[in-house]
């Protein structure tokens, strides 16, 4: 069984701001910079992807599908 975490109140943060939110949730996720929604494809079950603008301001909503 899964859950997802989703964190709505992280848009227009900065990526910054908004991993330290995520590493306070739980300190074993690896928060991940997607500027422009650019990411590579390195598989990390463990990373939370922020999609952010060109000023690091996270655009969507992270989320993270826990196993």
């Amino acid at each position: 069984m899964s859950s997802i975490k989703v964190w709505p109140e992280l848009v227009g943060r900065s990526f910054q701001e908004a991993s330290l939110r995520i590493l306070a949730f739980d300190n074993s996720l690896h928060p991940y910079n997607a500027r422009n929604g650019m990411q590579n494809r390195m598989l990390d079950p463990k990373r939370v992807v922020c999609v952010t603008n060109d000023a690091d301001i996270v655009t969507t909503p992270p989320q993270y599908t826990y196993r």
